[in-house]
């Protein structure tokens, strides 16, 4: 059975009240309790809980409903288990590459790890 959008917001609240949630989520909780009886949350809504809990806002749309998993999938966007070591490593180094690199990175092993001990 799925469970529905509310269920979800509990699950990644890990049980925090209704007053918790719309106050972490900058709601108003009138808006917020009305919305949570009626099953009335947006998208805009799923978004914004999604983001004051650090959860993906695509994952939200898909609890919400606004979204199916098949969109998701036909977008382009993948979870982390289908991508292999080399996709995986390539976006680590893109990711280092754009940062400004500290010292050590650009030392060999053996002089940074008598650096770092």
């Amino acid at each position: 059975m799925k469970k529905s959008f509310e269920e979800w917001v509990q699950e990644i609240a890990e049980g925090a009240s209704n007053r918790e949630i719309a106050m972490k989520a900058g709601i108003p909780m009138t808006t917020f309790h009305r919305k949570w009886t009626k099953g009335e949350f947006t998208a805009e809504d799923a978004v914004t809980i999604a983001r004051a809990y650090g959860r993906n806002p695509i994952e939200a749309l898909v609890e919400q409903g606004t979204l199916t998993p098949d969109d998701v999938r036909n977008a382009g966007v993948h979870p982390i288990e289908e991508f292999t070591m080399l996709e995986l490593s390539r976006e680590i180094l893109r990711r280092v590459q754009q940062q400004a690199a500290p010292d050590y990175l650009d030392k060999p092993i053996d002089e940074t790890a008598k650096d770092i001990l």
